[in-house]
């Protein structure tokens, strides 16, 4: 997966979820602790297609998971009973462009 596999980001608290958008959440690290936002997503149709996600029934949300500062960051993509999960690795240059074109900064 890259940056543009995912769109349109922005903070649930905000706003309300559009059709196509998924719930998402950034579980990420910053100089003081840890943080947990919770965002609204649009996956791509290549997202859609990935051979793991088609498997699953539905999709009730993806999780972005800062496993350490310059790592490639985990996808969880959880299905709604959360019995299966599809896991892809994106690079953390990918992670900060997709936050970029969608003007979300973290705090750092």
């Amino acid at each position: 997966m890259t940056a543009a596999d995912f769109t349109n980001l922005h903070l649930q608290y905000k706003s309300t979820q559009a059709e196509g958008e998924v719930p998402a959440v950034i579980e990420h690290d910053f100089a003081d602790g840890r943080m947990v936002d919770h965002y609204f997503v649009t996956p791509s149709a290549a997202f859609w297609q990935d051979e793991g996600v088609a498997q699953l029934d539905a999709v009730a949300g993806i999780s972005f998971l800062q496993q350490a500062p310059g790592e490639p960051w985990k996808i969880l993509v959880h299905e709604p009973a959360m019995i299966r999960e599809v896991v892809f690795d994106l690079a953390e240059a990918e992670f900060q462009k997709m936050l970029a074109d969608s003007g979300v900064t973290l705090p750092g």
